[in-house]
Order: C-alpha cells, then structure tokens, then sequence
C-alpha cells in the first residue's frame, strides 16, 4: 500500500519552521493594530459569484486559477484566492460602515490558486492583508504604504524595492486601452499564447507578462501616466509627496498593474531580488468600486496583501539571529531513575500551572541522552533530579546556556524560573 504524501502545491509547516510565521504573524498583528486596524476573520468558502463579480469574469484568477466546485446543494461555491472580496463582502453584510464611516481592517489566513508550484508560490498560500475602507484620499494610499515600509523594518529585511503607480480611474483607462491595443496589436504574433488572448479580454494585464519577448514590447507600449488627467496627476503627486515626508524610498513604474480587475488610481508592489523570479512580497491598491460590483453602495478603499512564503524565505535567509535566541527557554526536567517519576511529573505540572514551558521524557534514560534532547529542543533550563535530590526535597538546575548548575529547593523551583527578566 503505497504512502499517502501531501496534495501537490500543498506544502506543510513543519515544528522547526513555524518559529519564523509566529515571528512573522505576531509582528504584524501588533504593528497594525498600532495602526488602528482591528482583525477580522471570513470564511475559507464563499460563494462563487463573489470572486466571479469582484475579481472580473475574464481575470486569469477567475478563468483558470479557482478552485470551484457544486456542494451538496448544487451551489457553486469557491476556495478564496484571495482575501480582499471577502473582506468587502463581510464590510457590507455586516454594515460595518454604521459603526465608524471610516474602517480599518486586517486578515490573515490560507488562500487556494491552481498554479504551477515554485519557489514562493504555492497552490495553497498565506496572506497577511490590510483594508482602509471608507475614505477616497491618496494619504490614506501613502499610510498603508508606510505602514507596510515600517513593518518591513520591524522585521529586520532591507534588501527590497517599492515600485509605484497610477492606473487611473476607469474612465481614463478606456482611451489609453484603446492606444495600448492599437500599438500591441502590431506585433500580436510576438506575443505568447496567454497574452494574445489578454489583447483582447484584458490588455493591461499584458504589461505584468514575466515573458522575455512580451516584456520586451511591454516596454516600449505607452504608459497610462500619459493619459492621466490633471486631477489624477496631482493625486498621484500628494501620494508621493506623503511618502517623502515618511522618508519612504521607491521608484515610479508606469508598468506596474494589479491582477485583479478592481484596481484603480494607486497601485504598488514591494519586491526582493533574493526571491528570484516570483520578486513582488506585498502588492495593493485602491479600488473604489469593488463594493459597487458586490452589490452594495460604492466605497472607497484601498489596501495590500503580503505573501506569508515569501517573507519567510526572506526571514530564513537572513536567519533572524534575535528571533531563534528569543526561542531558547523553558524547562526540560529529568528523572534520573523510576522512583523520582513521580516527584518529577507533580514538579512537571507545578511549573506548566506557573506558565512556564515544561517538559519530560516519560522512560529512563541516561544523562546524556536526556540532555542532548534538552538541547535539541532548545530548552534553557534542565532540572535533574536522582535518588539523593528527591530525598533532600531539591533538584540540580542547569542552564543550558552557559552549563552553571545550582541546587535549588523543589517548591521554590516554579517561582525562581517565573517568567520575567534573567
């Protein structure tokens, strides 16, 4: 009977790993909130009309990425492959606007995409995402930006690009789609498969193809900036003008579009080199329509989603010297024959009810053993106890440390390790 192994594109987290999401997770809530943004949580499930209406029927998400299927029901429901239509549709059912016109919001959890597995990219994937809903302002653009550099920094990388943009509203994307289509349509034949289809279905998403030949005329096609009127122009500039006044470095990139059909105005992409081809980390924008497609009442909005993978192999490899030390603690005890099993186990569960981390192997085993497991695990403490300790009423403790080894008092052990400055 062969092995059953994980689904393709379905990695999983592994003990030694999750250190470095906990970092990343934890980081990010507190940043955030710092922010004002409060978490929310919406169901894996949705509806398929959801992302079919609010990501864009002819979208490459929507058309060959989603994971979609008849339930039991017969209603056609959907995977998420992304988190911000779920954000908008919960907003809307729940009137979170009736609370405070303006809302602030954040997620994180598993997305699902049918894409070809790579570094960085996976078939199931997490996103830590932000929503600013309710104000149509290009300094609410430049403070999730911000926010996002900041959090960067916190994390302790350094190594990225922030490029930025303006898509415009969609009333100018119509002339200039129509000059991007006339110049492309010229070398149709030089353009690869998907993106002859895109000519036609969605041209803009033609200027993010990764393809040599199609990046190469992607260059060269006229940018929306050019096309963008006065009012747009001077948005765009205070957003600009925001992130200087943040100290906020990045580059203007007339080629940088969203994926996703409910962008408008601004749009942004963080990215890394170390990440090879699949660069972009953090991607957003505003889209004020979105919850107009849903349904609703049109609402301003404007958020980013950052891809959990990624950051952490961006936290692996700089190996976050501060994040592993911060790991070392806890308790590892150690009966040193069958009769201190019990004096250990009541000790064991002494220190658990103090909030200590606690732990014992439950068979006899030699020193050496036990305290290569204890090192293993990266324990700070070892608490030995044999036959002498047990009847004196003490343990040896060792920090692992730097191997100083004290006698301490059994009952005095819990408050001397009690959580708090050492």
């Amino acid at each position: 009977m062969s092995t059953i192994q994980s689904i393709t594109g379905m990695s999983d987290v592994l003990p030694n790993e999750v250190p470095l999401w906990q970092y990343l997770e934890k980081t990010a809530r507190a940043h955030f909130e710092h922010y004002g943004f409060a978490e929310i949580r919406t169901p894996v499930l949705e509806d398929t009309r959801l992302f079919s209406r609010g990501i864009g029927e002819n979208s490459q998400v929507v058309q060959k990425e989603m994971y979609t299927f008849l339930d039991k029901g017969g209603d056609s429901v959907t995977m998420r492959p992304e988190g911000t239509a779920s954000v908008m549709r919960a907003y809307l059912e729940h009137s979170l606007m009736a609370r405070d016109p303006i809302t602030k919001l954040y997620y994180q959890g598993p997305m699902f995409r049918y894409e070809r597995p790579q570094k960085g990219r996976l078939r199931q994937f997490h996103q830590i995402g932000v929503e600013l809903l309710g104000i149509d302002s290009p300094l609410a653009d430049a403070e999730v930006v911000i926010m996002m550099d900041r959090l960067i920094g916190l994390l302790g990388l350094s190594q990225y690009h922030l490029e930025v943009n303006s898509l415009g509203t969609l009333e100018e994307r119509k002339p200039y789609l129509e000059r991007l289509v006339a110049f492309l349509d010229q070398y149709k034949t030089q353009l690869c498969e998907d993106c002859q289809k895109r000519l036609v279905s969605n041209p803009l998403r033609i200027l993010d193809c990764k393809i040599a030949t199609c990046k190469s005329l992607a260059e060269q096609a006229p940018t929306i900036l050019d096309s963008l009127t006065d009012a747009s122009k001077r948005e765009f500039q205070q957003f600009q003008s925001a992130l200087d006044r943040a100290n906020v470095s990045y580059i203007v990139n007339p080629r940088i579009v969203r994926g996703l059909d409910y962008y408008e105005k601004t749009a942004f992409e963080f990215t890394s080199d170390q990440l090879g081809s699949q660069s972009a980390f953090c991607a957003g924008g505003r889209y004020n329509r979105l919850a107009e497609e849903l349904g609703g009442k049109s609402v301003p909005a404007v958020g980013f989603s950052l891809g959990c993978e990624r950051i952490v192999l961006l936290l692996a490899e700089r190996q976050q010297e501060t994040t592993m030390k911060g790991e070392l603690n806890g308790v590892y005890v150690i009966p040193m024959s069958e009769t201190c099993f019990g004096p250990c186990v009541e000790l064991l569960q002494q220190l658990r009810d103090q909030g200590i981390k606690a732990e014992m192997d439950y068979a006899v085993k030699s020193m050496k053993s036990q305290m290569r497991r204890a090192n293993k695990l990266d324990f700070r403490w070892a608490v030995i106890m044999g036959d002498d300790e047990r009847q004196k009423g003490v343990v040896a403790l060792k920090n692992l440390e730097n191997g100083e080894q004290t006698e301490v008092v059994g009952s005095q052990l819990a408050a001397k390790l009690a959580p708090g400055p050492v």
